[in-house]
């Protein structure tokens, strides 16, 4: 059976990943998980496991492929799934992990060269120097990590497929604003989200365990901007290239709330905010629109400002 085809009340019994799961508390001072689980077609489920035993714990990290019976029930008008039993897949069970993990529809090899060949090509050092060092230092961590936990790109290489989405829009609009400084632009797109490998827990499969210390304290936003300030003082950076590029780290968010204190107050800025919100967007609506059959609506999604998508019918 396949997550999309479940309904309230169905006793399920199949193979599923683990995309997240955290141990929790409840009242009782019992344990028990709260997981995020996914079938062969991607399609997600919120899942609880009630009364964890330590070993259970230990057993059952995100990132795993298990066997499981379970009971399909609605909380808060959603369906979720309760397990009863689980255990992890074996090699007589004849499935792949491989097959139920989501990853981007771009070669990574592809994306990286993509990326360098961009950076090799800035005409101003300093933009190309740092930007080279940073982004170097993290391509080992690139090739599998999300882009985020469970909202948009949260899929193996998901990080890397954002930024490289980024770029091809970046250079779409630069042919159309010419005044604007396409290293600085493009820079900020490629070091915008970096810190997330330094907020998220994630392991080779693309899924995220929980945020860091780190993450959880400072988020990427202010981590980014330690990193370049390190960075560029290591590399003698020009110090308005450092001032500029730390403030589109700082705006890309462009709201208090959701932790940018200051909005772009630069072209480039501007548009690097811009053109992060219409990737993330339009990746949704596609991931969203890929869940339904023509003539449906989506369930309200938060990530778009709690709207439900139509389907079209014509091609």
């Amino acid at each position: 059976m396949e997550i999309k085809n479940m309904t309230k009340g169905q006793e399920f019994t199949g193979f599923l990943f683990i995309k997240s799961q955290l141990v929790k508390t409840a009242t009782n001072g019992s344990r028990y998980f709260n997981m995020v689980l996914n079938d062969q077609s991607f399609d997600e489920i919120d899942a609880k496991k009630w009364d964890v035993k330590e070993h259970e714990e230990l057993e059952f990290p995100n990132g795993k492929l298990v066997k499981i019976k379970g009971k399909v029930q609605e909380y808060n008008k959603r369906l979720q799934l309760i397990v009863e039993r689980m255990r992890l897949v074996t090699e007589a069970d004849g499935v792949s992990v491989d097959d139920f993990v989501e990853t981007v529809p771009v070669d990574v090899d592809e994306m990286l060269t993509s990326i360098n060949d961009t950076i090799d090509a800035f005409k101003n050092p300093d933009i190309r120097e740092i930007t080279k060092t940073i982004f170097t230092r993290h391509t080992e961590m690139l090739t599998f990590f999300p882009a985020a936990k469970k909202h948009h790109h949260a899929i193996k290489g998901g990080l890397l497929y954002h930024t490289y989405s980024m770029l091809r829009i970046a250079k779409a609009l630069a042919g159309i604003y010419e005044f604007i400084n396409q290293d600085l632009l493009y820079a900020g797109v490629i070091l915008h989200d970096i810190g997330k490998i330094n907020e998220m827990e994630a392991d080779e499969n693309g899924s995220v365990s929980d945020y860091t210390p780190e993450g959880k304290l400072l988020g990427h936003i202010t981590q980014e901007i330690v990193d370049l300030e390190v960075t560029g003082r290591e590399l003698g950076t020009d110090k308005e290239c450092l001032m500029l590029l730390k403030h589109m780290i700082l705006s890309h968010h462009y709201e208090p709330e959701f932790g940018s204190p200051k909005r772009p107050m630069f072209p480039e800025a501007e548009l690097l905010h811009h053109i992060d919100m219409i990737d993330a967007r339009m990746y949704t609506m596609e991931a969203e629109l890929a869940r339904i059959e023509p003539g449906q609506f989506t369930q309200p999604n938060w990530s778009l400002d709690g709207v439900s998508l139509y389907h079209r019918n014509f091609e």
